[in-house]
């Protein structure tokens, strides 16, 4: 579609600007980076399978249907109310106080005019008066009254979730089956393509077990540091490195661990760091080596070799894998014999036992864990509302307290070992009225959003 050459989107009367797309992305490509990655840079493939682009555009999409909101509901974002918020930003300020001249400098100097800055502003001032009305929303004393006599309906169980798709690895496949299966031609390109789409994951990368001495360089003083390294140089060899890094590394996840960096692939430390600990040879010292952190001494004390992945190697394993997935008749009767195991051991009270079949078997426990009527579980497991309601109707009916949920795919036993009905657990009343405030808020907000969304035509001009 056409539009405004500097706009990507628009979302009724509001523009998704490309400086606004192309900020809202890099937010999001650092918070993969630090997050997810570890401080690695992202491929084109990375940003494409975590759907970057489009989660940015989501995101302005979701900022400016605020803005619609505000718009509708008559909120104003007064000039005072913004030159209030620019003038709190520590970085226009000199000795506490705002400086124009810094305020227009620092604009320029990243391409900004103070007619756009103040723009974003207004519109943030707008989404902030919005966001504070959706946080107004009133909850009553006998609301919170309420919510209090429902978290006094309890009750702690030992539950279990036994999952099928858990169960499949332990189904039995003979060697004659799996040769029997590699004699179908589309089934040896079946395992064989498998094992390509895995193969870098089952590739055993070069890892080294190495530690450091680290001299930091604060405010970019590398003369000191660099002297300092070289004189520490002189003393350390791989007999005293560890006792040398616990005097002098200044690396305090190293301090009183003889600068231990642990064993570490490629792509985990910087480039240069990494060029040095993967050249050394095991029981060797590096010489100073200079980072952005600092200078290094490195002592790599070990080095694993990489291991590529051969077909034959994994042949047999995806088979079974595969033969597995076509096996469900045997799936649900390994199902219902593991559930009927677990269940009898549950209902007895015979923890020794449950014990056991979760080591065996692998399937989550949740050991005298607390439900209430209000939140539902408390643990790990997640029980349903309509299941959490079935056992409060049983306890109210004074009826067994043993319950098994036959769901779709798992089942969820659930042994009762504890009741409670009548005493009010201790809460802060306060408390428990913010919370429930930010919850019935957000829901009110997300509700609203999504309705004006509906109206609101969202038009895209560019392709992502």
């Amino acid at each position: 579609m056409k539009g405004s050459p500097n706009a990507v989107a628009k979302v009724g009367s509001f523009p998704i600007t490309a400086r606004e797309y192309q900020m809202e992305y890099n937010r999001q490509i650092n918070f993969f980076k630090n997050a997810i990655f570890g401080g690695k840079d992202l491929t084109s493939q990375d940003i494409e399978k975590f759907g970057i682009k489009d989660t940015a555009l989501r995101n302005l999409v979701q900022s400016k249907l605020q803005l619609e909101f505000s718009n509708r509901a008559g909120i104003t974002a007064a000039p005072t109310q913004i030159k209030e918020t620019i003038k709190r930003f520590d970085f226009f300020q000199t000795n506490g106080q705002f400086d124009i001249n810094k305020y227009k400098s620092l604009l320029a100097a990243n391409g900004l005019s103070p007619q756009d800055f103040e723009k974003d502003i207004t519109n943030q001032v707008y989404t902030d008066n919005a966001q504070t009305l959706f946080s107004k929303y009133p909850v009553s004393d006998r609301y919170i009254d309420e919510i209090g006599r429902f978290k006094a309906m309890r009750y702690n169980a030992n539950v279990a979730e036994v999952n099928e798709e858990g169960l499949r690895k332990f189904i039995t496949v003979s060697q004659s089956e799996i040769n029997e299966y590699l004699k179908n031609e589309a089934n040896n390109a079946r395992t064989e393509n498998l094992f390509k789409e895995r193969k870098s994951a089952l590739d055993v990368p070069e890892k080294v077990k190495a530690s450091h001495i680290l001299i930091r360089t604060p405010g970019g003083e590398t003369e000191k540091a660099e002297q300092k390294i070289k004189e520490i140089a002189k003393k350390v060899n791989s007999s005293n490195f560890k006792k040398m890094a616990n005097k002098y590394t200044e690396d305090p996840t190293g301090k009183g661990k003889g600068g231990s960096l642990g064993i570490f692939g490629r792509g985990k430390m910087v480039p240069e760091f990494e060029r040095v600990a993967f050249k050394l040879r095991p029981g060797s010292v590096s010489a100073p080596v200079k980072t952005n952190f600092g200078y290094h001494l490195i002592y790599v004390e070990k080095r694993v070799e990489g291991k590529e992945a051969k077909y034959s190697d994994f042949k047999k394993e995806i088979a079974t894998e595969l033969i597995r997935q076509t096996k469900e008749d045997e799936l649900k009767a390994l199902m219902k014999e593991v559930s009927e195991k677990v269940a009898s051991a549950l209902k007895s009270r015979n923890m020794k036992e449950v014990t056991k079949l979760k080591k065996k078997y692998g399937f989550a426990l949740d050991e005298n864990v607390q439900f209430n009527r209000f939140e539902g579980s408390l643990g790990q497991i997640n029980i349903g509302a309509e299941q959490n309601k079935d056992i409060f109707n049983g306890l109210k009916d004074k009826e067994a307290n043993f319950y098994n949920f036959d769901i779709t795919g798992k089942n969820l036993i659930v042994a009762i070992e504890k009741s409670y009905n009548k005493d009010l657990p201790p809460f802060d009343r306060e408390k428990e009225k913010n919370g429930l405030q930010m919850v019935l808020s957000n829901k009110i907000k997300q509700a609203v959003l999504k309705e004006i969304g509906d109206e609101v035509a969202v038009k895209q001009y560019v392709k992502l």
